[in-house]
């Protein structure tokens, strides 16, 4: 497998400083979520946080995870379905989404540098309830798509109102 030191020369190059210092963030905020939930993969986690918006500063927009997801395929020639995985849906979410892709998510939303109010929240409730704290992260991302007037892709649609099940909250909305 590839060398975390390769992937990062490789995002010191082509990332901005801002989204650099952005990544190492996620990655640390990965390594303590996937260690406090019981995940023994901290290489593959610290592969998919590095490597999650290795397409963000290009102007690809929200396609970035997909961009993302083919150039750990292709130039980094990862295969694990794992990592490939959180990659491509830490953006939009999926509905059958792991602890693994969870915590790349959850990390993404909430790592110490975002700003907005419900950062801080989602991140203390991702070591207490994983399911919880995405269910906020997720809501909190519908809720910064409409006020922004932009489509919410019908997977992050999916994966909120199966969250919501989860939270035994749909019958009292």
């Amino acid at each position: 497998m590839v060398s975390i030191n390769d992937i990062k020369n490789y995002l010191k190059v082509k990332l901005s400083k801002k989204r650099y210092i952005h990544t190492l963030n996620i990655l640390e905020l990965s390594v303590r979520l996937a260690a406090h939930n019981g995940i023994k993969e901290i290489e593959k986690i610290k592969i998919a946080a590095l490597l999650h918006d290795c397409k963000k500063d290009i102007g690809n927009g929200n396609n970035h995870s997909f961009l993302a997801y083919n150039l750990a395929k292709k130039k980094f020639k990862i295969k694990d379905i794992k990592i490939l995985n959180a990659i491509k849906n830490h953006t939009y979410g999926h509905r059958n989404m792991d602890d693994f892709s969870k915590i790349i998510y959850i990390a993404d939303m909430s790592e110490p540098s975002r700003k907005f109010k419900e950062a801080k929240q989602i991140r203390r409730l991702a070591f207490k309830d994983l399911d919880k704290a995405m269910f906020l992260a997720v809501a909190t991302k519908i809720k910064y798509v409409l006020k922004e007037m932009k489509p919410i892709s019908m997977e992050c649609i999916i994966l909120y109102n199966k969250l919501l099940k989860r939270q035994g909250i749909e019958n009292s909305v």
